[in-house]
């Protein structure tokens, strides 16, 4: 416990030469084995020092926002269990060392090679977002960015073709997460939105920058507007002398939405509604004008001479380029109502009120949802909160597990959202939630890090959304 809660350094890392050298990887070594897909990937550029320098977390916030991004296992009457164990698995696997930076444990270090790949899959997912949000709380002062997972929000988006990830031709491949920023009160409200995607190896920093190269071809493969969204591609390097993570920013378009307060509510109460879009292969003007920001030639007029070599180039390469999602400019208003229902529909799953977050649930997604011998209302989708604690005189309101440890103790996990937001929530008030969460943000800044409420058989952690995690032992 005193290690689950112990804040620790995170070694993050992103200059000039990380990103040439991941363009060179991109450009000799992955980008031959995908075929012409490369050809239709992002650059990727450094982030300013100021936005990562003296990040810290502890490995029960990693935990945290790992069962945080795993809350739409939601077909099943045991997806609360699942959730769980997403905490539970990896409680041992992260520790901070004597330079009170954040490792690998050696019991985590110690297991065969398939199960490091689910490890640092599944533990490099809740790395990068504790990362990404970070720098883009930084870089956006008072806003609240939240994971929602891309193939989710696609496919309950009513965009058809959202199928395997990866096919025999490696041509459909896309990210992690959108993060979905919103901001809310002053004199207008606003959403932003990127796009994730994140990495995790045991392996050397070789191993990273193939990595962050096969990321910049995921990254674009969401177009809003016929423009891509900005991205953060972020690789963790797992080890027992200290965790690494490199991170990159493709850059984009990603403004959203924006309009008054009090309309934010309203726009979000409404069902988003079916939609006809499709994904497929880029058109020409869409490949030629991703490859000239590729080549940094943009704001030039091209010539007849490039037009007919690149309409050349285009038509030979059409079968391997990749699938991508668009959404017209004049969808931008419903992807936010996707995006944003999706964010307070994961949040309160986390919780465990599965009622209330069913409003935020598209009708298409319902049908993905029930089981095919389930009544149309089964008991266990009808499971509401049913245990409270308190972090620093805030209440939190969600559920609570327990399970026996050898010497007759028992693990005790509490996973929940702060009591206020919670309600204006399951009301349907966002904009209200919005604001509570930006005044109670510095209210709990050392909770965020495991700092504050943590003590010698528990371990806390809050994130800036309100979602709180306690483990413990009883």
């Amino acid at each position: 416990m005193r290690e689950l809660g112990t804040p620790s350094k995170l070694i993050v890392s992103s200059t000039p030469e990380l990103a040439e050298e991941v363009e060179k990887e991109a450009r000799e070594r992955v980008g031959p084995k995908r075929g012409a897909s490369s050809l239709y990937r992002k650059p990727v550029y450094a982030i300013p020092s100021d936005l990562f320098t003296g990040i810290e977390s502890s490995p029960a916030e990693v935990l945290r926002e790992l069962g945080l991004a795993t809350t739409f296992i939601t077909a099943s009457p045991f997806a609360d269990i699942a959730r769980h164990w997403a905490h539970v698995r990896y409680c041992a696997t992260l520790a901070s060392n004597q330079k009170k930076v954040l490792t690998l444990t050696q019991a985590g270090s110690d297991i065969v090679h398939h199960h490091k790949v689910a490890q640092s899959e599944q533990l490099g997912v809740g790395l990068a977002l504790v990362v990404a949000k970070r720098i883009l709380e930084r870089k956006y002062p008072g806003w609240l960015f939240s994971g929602v997972d891309v193939d989710v929000a696609l496919a309950a988006g009513f965009i058809e073709g959202v199928g395997l990830v990866r096919q025999k031709n490696k041509a459909t491949m896309r990210p992690d997460y959108f993060l979905v920023g919103r901001r809310a009160g002053g004199r207008n409200s606003a959403c932003k939105v990127y796009v994730l995607e994140c990495k995790g190896t045991h392996g050397n920093s070789y191993h990273s920058r193939k990595q962050l190269a096969t990321a910049s071809l995921q990254v674009g493969s969401v177009e809003v507007g016929a423009r891509t969204l900005p991205s953060l591609i972020v690789a963790s390097r797992l080890s027992t002398s200290g965790v690494s993570i490199d991170v990159l920013d493709p850059p984009g378009n990603d403004d959203l939405w924006e309009g008054e307060p009090e309309e934010l509510d309203a726009l979000l109460s409404e069902d988003p509604g079916p939609q006809q879009w499709t994904s497929g292969k880029p058109t020409f003007a869409q490949f030629h004008a991703r490859q000239r920001e590729l080549l940094g030639v943009g704001e030039f007029e091209p010539s007849d001479d490039e037009l007919a070599t690149a309409h050349t180039a285009y038509e030979a390469s059409l079968g391997e380029l990749p699938t991508i999602f668009q959404v017209p400019e004049s969808g931008k208003e419903w992807l936010f109502r996707i995006l944003a229902r999706s964010a307070a529909h994961s949040v309160l799953r986390f919780a465990g009120d599965n009622t209330s977050a069913s409003q935020f649930t598209a009708p298409r997604a319902e049908d993905y949802q029930r089981l095919a011998l389930d009544d149309p209302a089964p008991d266990w989708q009808s499971f509401t909160v049913s245990s409270e604690f308190r972090i620093d005189s805030h209440p939190f309101v969600g559920l609570k597990y327990s399970m026996p440890l050898p010497n007759g103790a028992s693990l005790e996990i509490f996973r929940g959202v702060e009591k206020g937001m919670y309600e204006n929530l399951r009301e349907g008030r966002m904009s209200a939630y919005l604001r509570r969460a930006h005044r109670l943000r510095d209210a709990w800044g050392t909770v965020a890090t495991g700092a504050a409420a943590s003590g010698p058989h528990q371990a806390v952690s809050v994130g800036s959304d309100g979602t709180g995690l306690r483990i413990r032992v009883v």
